[in-house]
């Protein structure tokens, strides 16, 4: 009876912490709507809060009447005082294809040993009619939730290598393509139009530039500058949702017209397949777009081909033209200004006027300049600067005119036209400078140009003598120099020459050097690993002082670069080419697999992870941490004799 009492109170005890681990579990399942039309996607979302990390992948019921897609998970992680806590939510999209009114049943979790069940979910699929049919259950039978197939309860199977998967054109798959589009279908001759190149997408993608330019033969060009990081929405197209990306943008101006077809070329992206892992370290948010994935990441390169597009040019129109355009097409204001308005006889006045508008900058031309008599003309300077502003193409553009009044008394300069077509109003428009009057002064020297002389050469600045370098030699010997002087210079010399000395020998040290670490490029590596890794620390610890989100996933991008560069540099692996399965290969080499620094490293770098892709926010504490292991590892590794 005691030994009963005994065994009884022992396994009480031993359950107690596993009570307590339930009480701190939730599992929960929500849909984004519990009514669609027949073909729209449901979202379907199954959280998981649990103070243990190993968390398996959720096992879906059979749905018939509902095709299912893994989208992803995303993850959150918090230390509070040595106690992690872990948050998983999972992804999915289901699509109807038969109406109806349907429960799914409750969906299986493993949190560690334990099984967890979500609570049933009633769904409504209106067909064409709008009708609901009689309430449908789903089946019971359990399947993987993530891409590759379960086995047992809850246990995914690591995936196989499998070949390449073929590379898909754009028809084949629906999933992912590209659209150039022109804003405008007609335009004038050198009116600027728009061409846009959009990304859609339902993968993670990234984008890899054009594989073929675009054919913009007949065309002026300037490319729109984009963002470091490219913008992204979520839009709907045929019912389903991608993600939507411009990722170029470019300025047309057509030089003649006519029928123009533009070939919008090919751009080249590549898409990631990547195994679903029971870690909630592994992949925290797998929808990271335009980004380099983990380093488990398989990536398949796509070409992606948008339609040629159709253009008509049209002609300027000749009715209204004056006689003062020259070709210039936008909208567009001109400024001007004389230097001075009080000159001698033959003394130069210059003139500066200013373009500025919307349009073509580069090709606009200056302002004709009429025969005015009583003034020789010359052409001076030229400037332009251009800008681009949204979607338009301007800027400004400043011309010099030299003016030179031959006669005294009160002169003009008559005011100067620039004409332009404003395609907007459709209609030529012109502008003018103001008159600008000139007070000369007689002079009584007359002003000729010298025949062997270029007019060109007639502005150029005038060089005055400022100094003579020719100086004479003195018949007399300087007074010497006295004693005390002479004694202190000497030591001068004395203490220059040893630094000289000490300098050629560090040169001569550095020189061996380098040649030693040219013929052994992992020597070098090595002896700058823990030089370079200070160094990058200093500036971790700048980063950490940052709280915003911006600043953590910054932190994190800057410490998981550092560290990889270390170890790389440590063990002489490459830096461009190492993957995450490379580095665990190293420190199982170097440190053993089971090495309780090999294990932290490993989750320092999914940590890492998901400060880029997870939702969450990363908590400042672990900010301390990743700089303490990442201070144990150089420590560590500086101790390891290779």
């Amino acid at each position: 009876m005691r030994k009963s009492i005994i065994t009884f109170i022992l396994g009480s005890v031993l359950l107690l912490p596993s009570t307590g681990l339930s009480d701190d579990v939730r599992v929960s399942a929500n849909l984004d709507r519990r009514s669609v039309q027949l073909g729209e996607e449901i979202h379907l979302k199954i959280k998981v809060e649990s103070p243990n990390m190993n968390i398996q992948a959720p096992r879906l019921p059979v749905m018939d009447g509902f095709q299912s897609y893994y989208t992803g998970r995303a993850s959150h992680m918090t230390f509070i005082n040595g106690v992690s806590t872990s948050s998983v939510e999972f992804n999915y999209t289901l699509i109807p294809n038969t109406p109806g009114r349907f429960t799914i049943l409750p969906i299986q979790v493993q949190v560690g040993v334990q099984p967890y069940a979500t609570e049933p979910i009633t769904v409504e699929v209106m067909g064409a009619s709008g009708q609901v049919p009689p309430q449908t259950t789903a089946q019971q039978a359990p399947v993987a939730a993530s891409p590759y197939p379960m086995t047992g309860y809850g246990q995914p199977v690591q995936p196989v290598a499998q070949s390449p998967q073929p590379v898909l054109s754009q028809t084949e798959d629906d999933n992912i393509f590209v659209r150039a589009a022109l804003d405008k279908k007609s335009v004038y001759q050198n009116e600027q139009l728009l061409l846009s190149y959009s990304l859609y997408t339902r993968y993670d993608t990234r984008y890899e530039g054009f594989e073929k330019e675009p054919e913009t033969s007949g065309f002026w060009i300037e490319d729109f500058p984009m963002e470091r990081e490219i913008a992204r929405e979520t839009v709907r197209v045929g019912g389903k949702k991608y993600v939507k990306a411009d990722v170029k943008k470019m300025a047309l101006f057509p030089t003649s017209p006519g029928n123009y077809t533009i070939q919008p070329g090919s751009l080249k992206v590549s898409i990631r397949e990547e195994p679903q892992s029971s870690s909630v370290f592994d992949e925290f948010f797998s929808d990271s777009f335009f980004t380099g994935g983990s380093f488990f990441a398989r990536r398949q390169n796509r070409l992606l081909n948008p339609s040629p597009l159709q253009l008509v040019v049209k002609p300027l129109p000749e009715d209204g033209k004056p006689g003062s355009f020259q070709g210039a097409v936008g909208q567009f204001r001109i400024s001007a200004s004389l230097d001075r308005e009080k000159v001698k006889q033959n003394e130069p006045v210059t003139l500066k006027m200013t373009i500025e508008g919307e349009g073509n900058i580069e090709t606009i031309t200056r302002p004709k300049v009429p025969e005015l008599t009583g003034f020789k003309t010359y052409d001076a300077d030229t400037s332009s600067q251009l800008f681009k502003t949204g979607n338009v193409i301007g800027g400004t553009k400043s011309f010099e005119v030299v003016f030179i009044p031959q006669n005294d008394g009160k002169a003009y300069i008559p005011p100067l036209e620039f004409s332009y077509f404003d395609p907007r109003a459709e209609k030529y428009v012109t502008v003018r400078t103001p008159n600008f009057q000139i007070e000369v002064e007689k002079s009584e020297q007359a002003f000729k140009v010298p025949d062997a002389i270029p007019e060109k050469a007639l502005f150029q600045k005038k060089v005055t003598l400022e100094s003579k370098d020719i100086c004479f030699i003195e018949e007399r010997l300087p007074n010497p120099i006295p004693g005390k002087v002479f004694k202190l210079l000497y030591r001068g010399l004395r203490v220059l020459n040893i630094l000289l000395a000490l300098v050629l020998v560090a040169l001569f040290v550095k020189n061996r050097e380098e040649t030693i670490f040219s013929k052994d490029e992992g020597l070098k590596r090595r002896k700058q690993a823990r030089r370079v890794a200070q160094s990058n620390m200093k500036k971790l610890n700048r980063l950490a002082r940052s709280s915003t989100a911006k600043g953590t996933e910054k932190f994190f991008v800057e410490l998981e670069r550092s560290l990889t560069q270390y170890i790389s540099d440590r063990w002489n692996l490459s830096t461009y080419g190492v993957t995450r399965k490379d580095l665990e290969d190293a420190l199982a080499q170097h440190l053993g697999a089971k090495d309780p620094l090999s294990k932290e490293l490993i989750q320092l770098y999914e940590l890492c992870d998901e400060s880029r892709f997870g939702k969450g926010l990363i908590p400042q504490a672990s900010k301390k941490i990743g700089m303490k292991i990442f201070q144990d590892t150089v420590n560590r590794l500086e101790r390891i004799r290779l």
